[in-house]
């Protein structure tokens, strides 16, 4: 039940008070009349003792008698005491009938009480706050930020909202859309993304363009502090029900009515983002939670279900690039494999006895799909076997070979014509690298020779130079003539032959340099020699080379890198000269985003909010007004009481925290 409110402090309500007004009015009435009495006896008295006074004097003048003269003064003297004894006596009567007079009906013919409004209380969620009227606090600052999309912000946030609870097992793509990966990979700087994904991550979008295009909207108020003296002062000495009594409005009560009216506007834009029973906050922390929980679960399923089609289908292509190509057992083939590997096609030694590379029908594998192998008539068993592709193993090699046969003599006779030719160039050749060979060495040898000669030249002119200037400076200090002066010269063959050993080992190295840089020059040209020497037999080549660069593969596997090896489960030539893509170039950026543990991050930046509205919550936002409280009227502040026969008791004013009419 609402109370009525009080004035004074150590009364329970306003009818205490009322009693104690009413005591203090007859009291203070009691207390005027008996001073005024007072005041009347004091002046009679006083008015008493001078008309004494002048009657004494006036019993005295008998002794004027004596003379005519004194006789005359007397009744001067007399008449004078005479009228100051009249005059006493009217002040005196002047008196007595205002002490007569003196009011002493006081009486209380009506007694009310009138409240003044003071604050306001307004309600704000599940708390309320309190807006003073009378000038005693500060405005403080009431800021909100709203999105300026509110609509769209809401439709998205249902949408977003639908997405984390329906997610299709199989995507659509009656919507798919192009995005931009260029910050994550320079080599995949776009990806598409099919009808589901792509709503999610436009609404993520959507939600983000919303919350960053924000506006404050702020209103000042003196909101009255929670806790502050001033609070305790309205919860105790006002109410928030008049009872139907007067209401008088000392203070200006429609002086915050816009800026609360603002206020009230900001809550129920706010509430409109709020689901029935959540506020906006709660939705945001909602709502942030259920993003970083669906796009971690989203994105990893996602990431699985990628990498799962890609090697499934990956794992489909390679079966369906070895159908075109017939598997041999390298077992069972393991010597023909072997020769067709070694062979250099070299017309010297094949064209006599070169024999086509064959392979059988008995050694032929088939793949067994449930055990991943490769199966031979024997129930041998390889996991990569070798591979010939059908048109050159059944179409390529026996055309070449019958068309060879045609023009066989011809060719030879070209062969040893181009063999006849290489050799007298590789013997031209051979002679003019000896010849240059021979000349370099001569002109090395001359260089050494010269360099050593120079030294020596070197350290005599310097064993000169120091013996000269040795001369000079025993001249300068002793002051003596040059012949006094004559320094012999200094046997110093020994620091000479040890600088000519250094010099000499140096010119060692750099002609050992230089022999094995001439030695590494000729076995270049021996090798480039011998390649240009080289004769192929084309005929061998275009019927088996291809089996030949089968063979070579075959046994290069391990060398491939890790991009090429999963090919080589289909075939070994495939896997060496496939032309594969650039390899993608991923950013630093995309595993660090990748390793984000967005469930944590959301629930650390919640707690991190809870922690920081805490302390708000604890830090008092308005000063408190402790020396501009609202005084208690004590007793001797009470108004004067005015000297009419019937007097009212004007209402005393008391305060308020709630609404008023």
């Amino acid at each position: 039940m609402a109370t009525t409110g009080k004035i004074f402090s150590d009364s329970s309500n306003i009818y205490q008070d009322q009693a104690r007004l009413l005591f203090n009015f007859y009291e203070q009435a009691a207390e005027r009349i008996v001073r005024q009495e007072e005041a009347l006896e004091k002046q009679i008295k006083e008015l008493e003792e001078d008309r004494e006074q002048v009657e004494l004097k006036k019993s005295d003048i008998w002794k004027w008698f004596l003379t005519i003269v004194a006789f005359f003064m007397y009744w001067v003297r007399k008449n004078d005491y005479d009228r100051q004894i009249e005059a006493i006596n009217e002040k005196i009567a002047e008196k007595e009938q205002e002490h007569k007079n003196i009011f002493r009906d006081y009486k209380v013919t009506k007694m009310g009480v009138a409240y003044v409004p003071v604050a306001q209380q307004m309600a704000y969620e599940d708390k309320c706050f309190v807006v003073d009227y009378t000038g005693k606090v500060e405005n403080s600052r009431v800021s909100l930020q709203m999105s300026r999309q509110n609509d769209l912000l809401v439709e998205t946030m249902s949408q977003m909202e639908k997405l984390t609870t329906e997610a299709p097992i199989v995507e659509t793509s009656d919507e798919s859309e192009s995005i931009d990966t260029n910050d994550y990979s320079l080599s995949i700087q776009e990806i598409n993304q099919s009808d589901y994904i792509g709503k999610l991550d436009r609404s993520l979008r959507t939600i983000s363009f919303c919350m960053n295009d924000t506006e404050v909207k702020s209103v000042d108020l003196p909101l009255v502090a929670d806790n502050s003296e001033y609070l305790h002062f309205l919860n105790e000495y006002s109410t928030n029900d008049n009872g139907n009594h007067p209401v008088v409005k000392v203070f200006d009560d429609k002086k915050y009515d816009k800026e609360i009216d603002d206020f009230c506007k900001l809550n129920k834009l706010k509430d409109s983002l709020s689901s029935d029973t959540e506020q906006f906050e709660d939705v945001l922390k909602h709502l942030m939670h259920t993003m970083a929980m669906s796009v971690q679960t989203i994105s990893a399923m996602k990431l699985a279900s990628t990498d799962k089609v890609v090697n499934s289908s990956n794992e489909l292509l390679f079966k369906i690039l070895k159908a075109p190509y017939n598997h041999y057992s390298p077992l069972l083939e393991a010597e023909e494999i072997s020769r067709i590997r070694h062979e250099r096609f070299d017309y010297a030694d094949s064209i006599q006895g070169y024999e086509p590379f064959q392979l059988r029908d008995s050694s032929r594998v088939k793949y067994n799909l449930f055990a991943d192998e490769w199966t031979a008539e024997d129930n041998s068993s390889a996991s990569v076997p070798f591979g010939v592709h059908q048109i050159y193993e059944e179409i390529v090699a026996p055309m070449v070979q019958r068309l060879m046969m045609e023009n066989r003599v011809e060719r030879i006779k070209i062969y040893g014509q181009i063999h006849d030719q290489k050799i007298s160039y590789l013997n031209k050749w051979h002679q003019d690298v000896d010849a240059f060979y021979r000349s370099n060495h001569a002109e090395s040898a001359d260089i050494i020779n010269n360099m050593q000669q120079t030294l020596s030249e070197y350290v005599e002119a310097d064993n000169t130079l120091a013996q000269l200037q040795k001369t000079l400076d025993t001249m300068w200090e002793e002051g003596a003539s040059l012949d006094s002066t004559v320094v012999e010269k200094q046997d110093n063959s020994a620091e000479a032959l040890a600088a000519f050993e250094i010099q000499a080992k140096e010119f060692k190295q750099v002609q050992e340099d230089f022999a094995d840089y001439m030695d590494r020059l000729q076995e270049d040209i021996a090798l480039k020699a011998e390649k240009f020497g080289h004769v192929e037999f084309y005929d061998a080549r275009l019927q088996d080379g291809y089996s030949n660069s089968m063979a070579v593969a075959a046994g290069e596997v391990q060398s491939l890198d890790d991009r090429r090896k999963p090919l080589a489960l289909t075939n070994p030539l495939l896997a060496k000269e496939s032309v594969l893509l650039p390899e993608p170039n991923v950013e630093s950026v995309t595993y660090e985003h990748l390793s984000l543990n967005l469930p944590s991050i959301a629930v650390n930046a919640l707690d991190a909010v809870s922690r920081i509205t805490v302390e708000e919550e604890n830090t008092p936002s308005i000063p408190e007004e402790d020396s501009e409280m609202i005084p208690e009227l004590p007793d001797e502040d009470m108004p004067e009481i005015p000297e009419d026969e019937e007097t009212e008791i004007p209402d005393v004013p008391t305060e308020e925290d709630n609404n008023n009419e």
